[in-house]
């Protein structure tokens, strides 16, 4: 075959190439084989996406439990100041009635 004829046997220029394309294709065992490992691929990357998830929501519990431990404590010193304020000046008033001034 003349490499200046075309597919129809029509004269080209000498200028132009004629150009191959070789196409393989895979087999289907290789194929299948691909496919297990991408699907084993992808199950691995969802359950590591999920203990994530998972992880995320343990932080943020005890990051919400230390919070709540923090305001109560600060609650629960305000309360103790403000029950000790009560009872002085309760007393400082039994005092004031009893005594008297």
């Amino acid at each position: 075959m003349d490499p200046h004829n075309g597919a129809r046997g029509a004269r080209t220029s000498s200028t132009a190439r004629s150009s191959r394309a070789f196409v393989t294709a895979t087999s289907r065992t290789l194929q299948a084989q691909k496919n297990k490992e991408t699907e084993e691929a992808c199950k691995g990357v969802t359950e590591a996406a999920e203990s994530v998830k998972e992880g995320a929501k343990s932080v943020k519990n005890a990051a919400e439990a230390v919070r709540v431990s923090n305001m109560t404590k600060e609650v629960t010193k305000k309360v103790s100041e403000t029950a000790e304020t009560i009872t002085d000046k309760a007393a400082s008033i039994i005092k004031e009635k009893i005594v008297g001034k």
